[in-house]
């Protein structure tokens, strides 16, 4: 008896240190930890614009997206890079969330169709500043900049197409 209690208390402790891997509707959990949700579309979808808005209980950044709502992963890092270059990102803050979209780009034939901001500070509760970190090898990369480590949540919208990152109070 005390083995099989051994070994569900290992299994639970393994399962609670493993990252989530979710479908679009497990994905809107409160949680602090890493979230990979991985879809395969094609055409690859265009990541055009990123809007922030303050609500009563959390900040949220939304992704506009021509095409399919593509998988993505996020997760707290020590410090925001620019894909690439590798460079650290200017963006103020104590904490950071890394926020990328798989597969997406941000150009088509003609340069950039992103319209959002590329390096912005905020003043919210929660949120301080964003940064587009990337558009590279079919994936677009995104940083956070946080006042503090918050439970985060991320959600899909379809009609039109969004991604959503809610960042609590």
């Amino acid at each position: 008896m005390k083995r099989l209690m051994r070994l569900t208390v290992a299994a639970a402790m393994a399962l609670l240190a493993a990252p989530v891997t979710a479908t679009s509707s497990q994905a809107s959990v409160w949680d602090t930890g890493p979230v990979v949700v991985t879809r395969d579309v094609t055409p690859t979808p265009r990541v055009v614009d990123l809007r922030v808005r303050e609500h009563t209980h959390f900040d949220r950044i939304t992704i506009d997206l021509h095409g399919k709502v593509p998988g993505y992963r996020t997760r707290y890092v020590r410090t925001l890079r620019y894909d690439g270059s590798g460079n650290p990102v200017p963006l103020r803050g104590r904490k950071f969330i890394e926020f990328v979209v798989i597969p997406a780009r941000a150009h088509n034939a003609s340069g950039s169709v992103y319209e959002g901001p590329v390096l912005r500070q905020y003043h919210l509760p929660t949120l301080r500043g964003v940064a587009l970190t990337g558009d590279f090898e079919g994936q677009v990369s995104f940083g956070f900049s946080l006042r503090s480590k918050q439970q985060f949540r991320v959600s899909e919208r379809h009609s039109p197409n969004v991604l959503r990152i809610d960042l609590h109070h």
